[in-house]
């Protein structure tokens, strides 16, 4: 059974949310060590993680960028902050979503159900997208080039797929945002524009982002420079 790992300093909300996910057929271990947060994701291996932005020691964006380092693990944030600016902030970060508390435990329950099935869908691929010299592998989320490997987040494999699978056609800002978030009402054009910025940014050590063009008003495209 999929493992949700809570990473909440507040115990009663803790509690809330694994009695609420448990109710609806999720396992979910509440985190009690938040100054070795990625010793925890290290030993537990969670298929996803809920994280509160206002920890003791040091704040979740802290903790995501430093599970990124080793995990593509999905991560929800969890915070009552104001939501656009932390979402662009959670986003940069690593997250792959962000739920404004309070929130209604079915919605909290269709977002984890919905990222957890995008995120491990490709473990019943077996299969390959090419470009050029580029492979994307799909089982093992990892864009292979020559003897360099680059390992993807959730988000960065959705969107290079969706490219793979139409080289010389545009992908609209509508189709992308679709495959990501399922249209979530918080989730703008910035937030695309956020992960792709930040996919350019890993790929460039393969050049890989000189063939993405931006074509404006109407999407992205993946073809000659």
């Amino acid at each position: 059974m999929d493992t949700i790992l809570i990473v909440e300093d507040d115990d009663i909300v803790a509690e809330l949310i694994e009695d609420g996910l448990s109710k609806r057929g999720l396992q979910a271990k509440i985190i009690k060590d938040f100054e070795n947060i990625t010793i925890t994701v290290h030993l537990e291996k969670p298929s996803l993680i809920l994280m509160d932005i206002y920890l003791p020691y040091r704040d979740g964006y802290y903790w995501t960028r430093k599970i990124r380092e080793f995990s593509t693990t999905p991560i929800i944030f969890l915070s009552s902050a104001e939501e656009k600016l932390n979402t662009v902030a959670a986003l940069n970060a690593g997250a792959d979503d962000f739920i404004s508390k309070p929130f209604d435990f079915e919605m909290l329950s269709v977002k984890v159900k919905s990222l957890l099935r995008r995120t491990y869908e490709f473990d019943q691929i077996e299969s390959n997208l090419h470009f050029e010299g580029y492979t994307l592998n799909l089982v093992n989320s990892q864009l292979e080039f020559e003897s360099q490997t680059i390992i993807l987040t959730n988000h960065e494999l959705v969107i290079l797929r969706a490219l793979f699978e139409n080289v010389g056609h545009i992908v609209s800002k509508h189709t992308l945002m679709t495959a990501l978030w399922n249209n979530d009402d918080f989730v703008d054009e910035n937030a695309l524009q956020v992960n792709l910025t930040r996919l350019r940014k890993k790929i460039h050590v393969t050049c890989l982002d000189q063939f993405i063009k931006t074509r404006r008003g109407q999407g992205y495209i993946l073809g000659d420079i």
